[in-house]
């Protein structure tokens, strides 16, 4: 894809170490057709944002003198951002008639951040990005990079490892090799316990969303983890509300009720944080933010007694024997299995 625009921007005269700062920034040459008339063209695309046009789809000659800082694009619309100081406005920003008949639909979907993150490119979005050129991160983990600046030079990397491990995961089940080619348990459990996938973590449960904002994970001398609860005058956290377009992103399809091939142990885990996991393709990475209804931002002194704890949220092994088991076979093949979390309270 890049390839077509390389040379476009060849034949525009564009210097070449301003095309190599754009290609390394994950923009792309895209055609547009008209259905009636025929008629093709072509625009400026960009791989965080999929083909949502509005932040995706620049006129080559605007997109070259952008580069070149000789033309602003028209600024988009700003975030709506909604400052609360308790439980109770936050209630009161979803009780708006909007957003409420969005959650009433099932299409209102929450993300809980201890904060908000960042990225910064060598070309940044024309429309996204703010005055210091960064643009906000809400991205799958397989598309997260903690280098100073993002590259699309760097590939995804999955590394997921509980299909190696079936036969003791769903021991029942003696076809439960073949039939994960046809279940999404892999990839939903290996999120949730081990393995950054492409899968975006979202709940339909504001209250999942608070406790994530609210908490902060952290490790001990042992090497376990733990979570603890953000001091008052100090939080920073955000909850990214979502309704998602085309596609869909809704609770009858996209919440996690029961599970197609881990039965025996089911992951307990997964059903108590109401989760939901979208995925998004490499060339949608940052899409996400292109359906946000409104940012939540946590004042520094919010006040909440949190319903949800850190052992109710993370469960222990008797509590969710798909942890208990994958916690025995970490303990026989700690290297195979070494991204999956031990905390605290687990055994």
């Amino acid at each position: 894809m890049q390839e077509t625009l390389k040379r476009a921007l060849e034949e525009l005269a564009l210097a070449p170490e301003l095309i190599e700062r754009v290609l390394d920034s994950g923009y792309f040459l895209r055609t547009w057709a008209n259905p009636f008339s025929g008629t093709t063209w072509t625009t400026v695309s960009d791989m965080m944002y999929g083909n949502k046009q509005f932040s995706s789809s620049f006129p080559i000659e605007e997109f070259v003198q952008y580069v070149k800082g000789e033309f602003t694009f028209p600024e988009l619309p700003p975030f709506v951002i909604l400052h609360v100081k308790s439980i109770d406005d936050i209630k009161a920003s979803l009780a708006d008639p909007r957003r409420a008949h969005y959650i009433e639909d099932g299409a209102f979907s929450y993300r809980g951040q201890p904060r908000s993150y960042t990225f910064q490119r060598r070309i940044p979005n024309p429309v996204r990005a703010g005055a210091e050129g960064r643009e906000i991160s809400v991205t799958a983990g397989i598309y997260r990079q903690t280098s100073e600046v993002y590259s699309f030079r760097t590939p995804p990397i999955e590394r997921r490892s509980f299909r190696h491990f079936l036969r003791h995961l769903e021991p029942n089940n003696p076809a439960a090799w073949a039939a994960s080619h046809y279940a999404y348990d892999t990839m939903r459990t290996e999120q949730h316990y081990a393995t950054q996938t492409a899968g975006l973590d979202l709940t339909f449960e504001i209250e999942t969303a608070i406790f994530f904002a609210t908490h902060k994970m952290k490790w001990d001398q042992y090497d376990r983890a733990y979570y603890e609860k953000v001091e008052r005058g100090e939080h920073n956290g955000v909850i990214y509300c979502f309704r998602f377009t085309n596609p869909t992103v809704r609770q009858t399809q996209y919440l996690i009720r029961e599970f197609d091939l881990f039965k025996t142990y089911p992951p307990e885990r997964i059903l108590r944080q109401t989760c939901a996991l979208p995925l998004f393709l490499q060339e949608e990475r940052n899409i996400a933010i292109t359906d946000l209804n409104c940012i939540i931002q946590l004042d520094p002194n919010f006040e909440y007694e949190a319903r949800l704890t850190p052992e109710y949220m993370f469960p222990n092994t008797q509590e969710d024997r798909f942890y208990g088991k994958l916690l025995q076979l970490k303990d026989k093949y700690p290297e195979d299995l070494k991204n999956v979390v031990e905390y605290r309270w687990a055994r």
